[in-house]
């Protein structure tokens, strides 16, 4: 069928002998038509070369048919790949509704909030992703009081009543103090989160707990300024050079993890023998450390896609449900907490 310019919704009408307002519902994506003639209208549509006028659409409809994503990065250098998957998940979730998604990045201060304010305020966006919650977050006061709907994306606090998409740190790290008392640590480090983050009094109250339920010596490191490498090599450092070095170390993050492993191979321990290092987050660079760093996996892309669902079913009228989602994370045992694994 050749294509021709200015295509309408009659013509296509005509093509498929069917009324414009089917017609219209089938390339807008509308439920009550059914999916095979949805599939044959666009397709139809596609071949006499429609283009519709999104922009025309979009102001006659007063929305922005775009979700909006706000990466609280501190530095181009200290890139976390959490959210180069999340941000996948999320994407392909607003594909499939035919929205877009706008994304920028801030770190945490005056800049963000200017960007938050702008994007809500020229109503760039329909809604929002909020990427791992703070304590006392403002940007979750201030999307609900602007009536912006909003799912936020992160580690599980309980006391935070938000739509959201949720990883249960607490389950993770006891199942990781669980194998390492099985490896026979006896003593345990915790390099926790940014004292910032929400979870972050929960990581040091779950570690605790566990801990001193399996008899366990536990100890907390000092605070960390963000998810890095560097952060983690200075965390370690400062835990191995003490009089007592732990056994053990849980990290926060794979990429503190890492650094910790660093720090640890510098100092000359064996990771893995001498020294147990366990991560957070299985991203892609964790099964080629040397040695392979064990961790708990987190469906970060899942976490992605579902939070974008939930997001677009607010924006369609439908309340999620439910309306939080609680992935518990799975421990991947790997050689950096059992070297014999090399064997």
């Amino acid at each position: 069928m050749a294509g021709r310019e200015n295509v309408t919704l009659k013509d296509i009408a005509g093509a498929v002998g069917k009324s414009v307002a089917t017609v219209s519902k089938a390339l807008h994506d509308r439920e009550d038509i059914a999916p095979e003639t949805r599939q044959y209208i666009k397709r139809v549509a596609m071949e006499m070369g429609y283009n519709p006028n999104v922009i025309a659409r979009r102001l006659q409809k007063q929305r922005a048919e775009a979700l909006g994503l706000i990466f609280p990065l501190l530095s181009a250098r200290q890139a976390d790949p959490f959210f180069a998957e999340l941000l996948a998940g999320i994407a392909d979730a607003a594909a499939e509704r035919n929205f877009d998604l706008l994304v920028s990045s801030r770190a945490p201060g005056p800049a963000e909030e200017t960007l938050y304010r702008r994007m809500v305020g020229e109503r760039r966006v329909d809604g929002l992703i909020v990427a791992h919650p703070r304590t006392d977050d403002w940007r979750l006061d201030f999307l609900a009081a602007e009536h912006i709907p909003f799912v936020a994306v992160g580690p599980y606090t309980p006391e935070l009543d938000a739509p959201g998409v949720w990883v249960d740190t607490a389950a993770g790290l006891e199942q990781a103090v669980a194998h390492l008392a099985e490896q026979e640590r006896r003593h345990l480090a915790l390099i926790p989160p940014p004292p910032h983050l929400r979870f972050s009094r929960l990581c040091r109250e779950t570690f605790s707990a566990a801990t001193e339920a399996h008899g366990l010596r536990g100890q907390i490191a000092a605070g960390i300024e963000a998810f890095s490498q560097k952060e983690g090599y200075r965390a370690a450092q400062m835990l191995l050079a003490g009089p007592r070095p732990p056994d053990a170390i849980i990290a926060c993050h794979d990429l503190v993890a890492m650094g910790a492993m660093a720090a640890a191979q510098n100092e000359g321990f064996e990771v893995g023998n001498d020294v147990a290092i366990i991560g957070f987050g299985d991203i892609l660079l964790a099964e080629h450390a040397q040695p392979p760093l064990t961790t708990l996996h987190q469906p970060t892309y899942q976490m992605g896609q579902q939070a974008g669902r939930m997001l677009l079913d607010m924006l369609a009228g439908r309340p999620p449900s439910p309306r939080q989602v609680v992935i518990k994370p799975w421990l991947v045992i790997r050689q950096s907490s059992n070297l014999a694994l090399w064997l």
